[in-house]
This record gives structure tokens, C-alpha cells and sequence, in this order.
């Protein structure tokens, strides 16, 4: 019996791999997870779209602003841009934030308008399926109620969904004066 070649070896192995291989499955379209950022604010558990939140700090030092409403915290310098601090709790549910090790500040940049909103803690990242989402909207009497736009559930909590966008579009946060 003659010595076959490695290279034929190989093609005899690359066959009977053809031969047996198991399709991929149908093109079923994969859906991406909804990521958000999850927090605190008027004792309840939000979670804000990925994309709606730039970044997370620890808040920053202020500058008051003569003449603003008093949930304007002032200006805070962000990597050398001025950006206004505002303490959204206070503005919605007319209770300050206490300032505390867990406060933060999410830099926001919708519409052209860029901000820093003062959270009381931040939960971190939560993935969600886009199929667990739930339309219910929050009790009638919730301050949050025009800026929440449905919930996702885990094994701890419930979290209504933050818009930002809504918050930016809201004549109330854009009357500083």
C-alpha cells in the first residue's frame, strides 16, 4: 500500500467534515439587549438609556449662579467645559438631594442642551431583554409620571424607564429663572 501524501490526507478529512456538517440556523434577526444606567431619584429605582447618559462623575465642585431657580446648583467645569448642575429631585419632587458619598452626576447631551443632573446613587449598568419591557406607566399621583416611559423588572426591583429626552423637552427644566 503506497503512502499517501499529507495533502491528501487532509482533503479525505476536509470531505467527510463537508459531508456531516450541520447547517447554521435559519437567519432568526437577533435582537440587541436594551443597556441603560441604573439610579435613584425621588426614592425610586430609574434606569436611563445607555445612550442618553455621556458619563458618570462624582459631583463636582459649583459655581452658583446669580438669579437661577435654587435646583440650578451652578456651573461645574467638566473637562473644561462649563456645565450647569442640576438637582432634578429638587425641581420634580420639590425635595433636595442630601449631599452624600453615592450622589452622582450624569452628564447628559440631548438636543443641544448638555447638563449635569445630580442623582442620589447610582446602580450601574442593567441589560434587559427588549421583550421584558412593560408599558405600565407609574401610579397617577408619581411626580416622575411624564418622564417615564415604561419598566423592566429583574430579580430585585423594578425599574421605570427614565427619558431623558422627556426631561430636556420640558418646559419646567428649561426655565432656570
Amino acid at each position: 500500500m503506497a503512502a499517501r501524501s499529507p495533502y491528501s490526507i487532509l482533503r479525505d478529512v476536509e470531505a467527510r467534515c463537508r459531508a456531516h456538517a450541520v447547517g447554521l440556523p435559519a437567519g432568526a434577526q437577533i435582537e440587541d439587549d436594551w443597556v441603560g444606567i441604573g439610579f435613584e431619584l425621588c426614592g425610586e429605582a430609574l434606569i436611563a438609556r445607555m445612550s442618553e447618559v455621556n458619563e458618570i462623575l462624582p459631583p463636582p465642585d459649583t459655581i452658583r449662579i446669580p438669579g437661577v431657580l435654587p435646583w440650578v446648583r451652578g456651573l461645574a467645569n467638566v473637562r473644561g467645559a462649563l456645565i450647569p448642575v442640576v438637582d432634578v429631585q429638587a425641581l420634580l419632587c420639590g425635595e433636595y438631594i442630601r449631599p452624600g458619598k453615592k450622589n452622582r452626576l450624569l452628564i447628559i447631551d440631548q438636543n443641544d442642551i448638555q447638563a449635569g443632573m445630580l442623582v442620589s446613587e447610582v446602580h450601574g449598568l442593567r441589560r434587559f431583554k427588549p421583550e421584558d419591557r412593560k408599558p405600565e406607566a407609574p401610579a397617577a399621583q408619581s411626580p416622575l409620571k411624564d418622564l417615564i416611559d415604561g419598566s423592566f423588572g429583574d430579580e430585585r426591583r423594578q425599574w421605570s424607564v427614565f427619558s431623558v429626552k422627556r426631561l430636556v423637552g420640558n418646559e419646567q427644566f428649561l426655565r432656570v429663572t
